[in-house]
């Protein structure tokens, strides 16, 4: 019996000692029920809790006055409520995502929790590296955004609505948004989508699950006119999570990304007096390439020591069942 002969034994193996898991259940319908239950719960429980933040307020809006419409009157009240809905945000995220997406794990999968999630560390040069290529494709992602805005003539008072919740007029309360907007959603979102679902879908799709639940990440922010910009950032983040074996460089491109926006918003969007949406497509045309080749680097970086648990657990397996391992080079 050769090495090759050698059932793979993971490093990482874990004991499945969950409800679904003893069961026998399919590792898919886990996954999609997972994803779904989780997504409506987030979902609807979240509205409740914006709600509720909104009509804190105080009185709410009962009439138009001169010149008024509906949207007007709309980014007005959100005006007054972003920092209720901020704070609503993050506890949805937290009590309603990530706490769920955790006992999930642990009731149908492991007591493992983060080992299944893949809650680990990787190399800096990996980090860097992912958060480099979210850097570069930022441009594309605005530039997209922008053309699909414009080719639909969406009402400048939607788009107003949608900007309070992420728009910061102070450092000190850029900094909150970025908690709000930039932290928590790196974590929670990464940990349902990624951690959760894709890990799981893995187990029987292999890489095919980062296209599955990147097209999911897209579909459950419900956004029409980010549907494609979206799925593609959720395709970004599942490929560093699969080529990584790790949540980390996901969660630091995701984080990049919904930091970036706050900024770009902050300044309005001009720096320097240079109006950056209106010279985006040579922005996009300079930092495109360099995305591609931030990303050819990590897969590169990853590449040469991606096989190396693989191969240590093989050959230790090949050495307790005494068999004479052959020459390498490794």
């Amino acid at each position: 019996m050769e090495i090759s002969d050698v059932p793979f034994a993971s490093p990482d193996a874990l004991k499945y000692t969950g409800t679904w898991e003893r069961n026998g259940r399919s590792l898919n319908a886990a996954a999609l029920a997972g994803l779904l239950g989780i997504g409506i719960l987030y979902s609807y429980g979240g509205s409740i809790v914006a709600t509720i933040a909104v009509l804190s307020q105080g009185e709410p809006v009962t009439a138009f006055e001169q010149g008024d419409n509906l949207l007007s009157l709309l980014a007005q009240k959100a005006e007054l409520a972003k920092n209720p809905i901020r704070i609503s945000l993050i506890c949805s995220q937290v009590f309603l995502m990530l706490l769920p997406t955790l006992w999930v794990v642990k009731r149908w999968h492991t007591v493992d929790v983060c080992k299944y999630l893949r809650f680990q560390g990787t190399s800096p040069v990996s980090l860097g590296l992912a958060v480099l290529t979210m850097i570069f494709f930022f441009p594309a992602n605005i530039y997209i955004s922008e053309l699909l805005t414009g080719a639909l003539h969406i009402p400048q008072e939607l788009i107003d609505i949608n900007e309070k919740i992420f728009k910061a007029s102070s450092v000190g309360e850029l900094i909150f948004v970025m908690v709000a907007i930039g932290l928590t959603p790196a974590l929670c979102e990464e940990i349902l989508f990624r951690g959760y679902g894709q890990r799981t879908f893995e187990r029987t799709m292999g890489w095919k699950s980062i296209l599955l639940v990147g097209v999911v990440f897209g579909l459950y922010h419900m956004q029409p006119l980010g549907l494609f910009t979206l799925s593609g950032l959720g395709i970004l983040f599942g490929y560093f999570y699969f080529a990584s074996k790790s949540l980390l460089p996901g969660m630091a491109a995701h984080f990049t990304n919904n930091v970036l926006v706050v900024l770009f918003l902050y300044f309005s969007p001009a720096i320097g007096g240079v109006d950056l949406v209106a010279g985006a497509g040579w922005v996009v045309i300079l930092t495109l390439p360099l995305a591609v080749v931030t990303l050819y680097l990590f897969h590169r970086t990853l590449n040469g020591t991606a096989a190396m648990p693989e191969v240590t657990a093989r050959i230790i397996e090949a050495g307790d069942e005494g068999l004479e391992l052959p020459d390498t080079d490794l």
